[in-house]
């Protein structure tokens, strides 16, 4: 395994440079003007700020990223091993 390896089998490069959508880029904006405000102003809350939106637009984690919320994908499987659901009518 290479180093940044995960072992879904991307490179953490891949996931760093590939799909890029308008919400990193919303995101990516965010950091940079708090990044600003807070070299400006010399705020800790700004800096802070920066580096949470700009960790989740470099990595493209959080909420709104790859896996975080994601619905499953595929089906259930269908074959042996499946009952059928019996209901019960309560009165």
């Amino acid at each position: 395994m290479d180093i940044g390896e995960r072992p879904g089998g991307t490179l953490m490069k891949d996931r760093i440079l590939h799909n890029w959508h308008p919400t990193r880029w919303l995101q990516l904006g965010a950091s940079l003007m708090f990044l600003f405000a807070g070299l400006s102003r010399y705020d800790g809350v700004a800096h802070f700020a920066s580096a949470f939106f700009g960790v989740q637009a470099i990595f493209n984690v959080g909420c709104c990223g790859q896996s975080a919320c994601a619905p499953r994908s595929g089906t259930m499987p269908t074959g042996k091993g499946q009952k059928d659901i019996q209901y019960e009518e309560i009165h």
